[in-house]
């Protein structure tokens, strides 16, 4: 894979649309509900599964949507946290070995994540959820996937659009995105990204989520399910070359969405203890780096520093005082080079 030097600068906050005002006074609002049961895949049956997948997209738009209209504080973060996942999901199908702990580590520590197949790969998943959801994005997923041969963006996108509906519109755009590149190694994760263009697209989204790759290696998908060697069960996992490839989107989209929804609620209760606790920080640049919590899966105190105007010193003392209000979380689990999330 060969990504663009473009991908360096890559800054979720900077990129992020506009969301709902994150002021203090929306740390008390309503707390969000779980996924209901009857809106969960619960059966094989297909047309079980598409109901679920359906039920489970309207209530999760309805979540990403608000009263409002905006989006909630924690969008970004939410991206980019499926970001990751779906990153890890498309490693493990690549044989690549970085898991999700060293691919965060290779976007957020020195050194960048450019420097591995994987942390690449990472990469893209991060650049297109913060970019708007058309299908003609997929254009650029396809440079950077180092897939040669030109994407005709617009054959793409006349099969997401005459789909009857997004389930239909992501399956369709990513069948005739595998017949682009039938012979080229990353072709199934270009399909999978146009899958999530066309579907964010057709939900009328301002950006892309990350959800297909993050169950498409789950196995309730597989044809064979129990086979118990990998690589039988890396062979039987669905393709978007499969007769039956829309009724495995929408089995794997049901699936992704009780994971983004459960994500969600978590964020939701982080963020509102994250801005709850706004009020009591001191540290000139504190607002800034707030933005970059909800705005982001992980932030270091390196890049705090640089983006909020702080010193190193009173970075890692912010975060020590958010972490000791129970406002964030230390993710590395490391006694140095220490990165932090909601």
């Amino acid at each position: 894979m060969r990504l663009l030097d473009s991908m360096s600068t890559l800054d979720p906050v900077s990129t992020a649309p506009r969301r709902r005002a994150a002021a203090p006074g929306n740390a008390n609002q309503e707390p969000l509900q779980a996924l209901p049961r009857w809106a969960r895949p619960h059966t094989a049956n297909p047309g079980a599964a598409i109901f679920a997948a359906g039920a489970g997209l309207a209530i999760f738009d309805a979540l990403l949507r608000g009263p409002d209209g905006g989006e909630p504080v924690f969008a970004g973060c939410l991206r980019q946290r499926l970001a990751l996942k779906s990153a890890d999901s498309c490693a493990t199908l690549a044989r690549l070995r970085e898991d999700a702990g060293a691919l965060r580590d290779a976007e957020h520590l020195p050194g960048g994540g450019g420097t591995s197949p994987a942390g690449r790969l990472h990469r893209l998943f991060r650049l297109y959820a913060s970019v708007p959801a058309r299908v003609d994005a997929a254009v650029r997923a396809a440079e950077l996937l180092g897939l040669r041969e030109a994407v005709d963006a617009s054959a793409l996108a006349a099969a997401a659009a005459t789909a009857p509906d997004p389930l239909m519109a992501a399956a369709r755009a990513s069948a005739a995105a595998m017949k682009l590149y039938p012979n080229a190694a990353d072709a199934e994760l270009f399909a999978v990204v146009v899958a999530d263009l066309a579907l964010a697209s057709r939900m009328n989204w301002a950006r892309p989520i990350p959800l297909l790759a993050v169950a498409i290696l789950h196995p309730s998908l597989r044809r064979g399910a129990g086979a118990r060697e990998k690589e039988r069960e890396m062979a039987s996992r669905p393709r978007p070359t499969d007769a039956n490839w829309a009724e495995s989107v929408a089995r794997a989209y049901g699936l992704a969405v009780v994971e983004a929804h459960a994500q969600a609620l978590d964020l939701s209760r982080r963020a509102q203890k994250l801005l709850a606790v706004a009020p009591l920080l001191r540290a000139k640049g504190a607002r800034r780096v707030i933005d970059m919590l909800l705005a982001d899966d992980a932030v270091t105190p390196g890049a705090a520093a640089s983006r909020a105007g702080l010193s190193d010193r009173a970075a890692r003392r912010l975060f020590d005082r958010l972490v000791a209000l129970g406002a964030v979380s230390e993710l590395s689990g490391r006694d140095a080079f220490r990165i932090y999330g909601l």
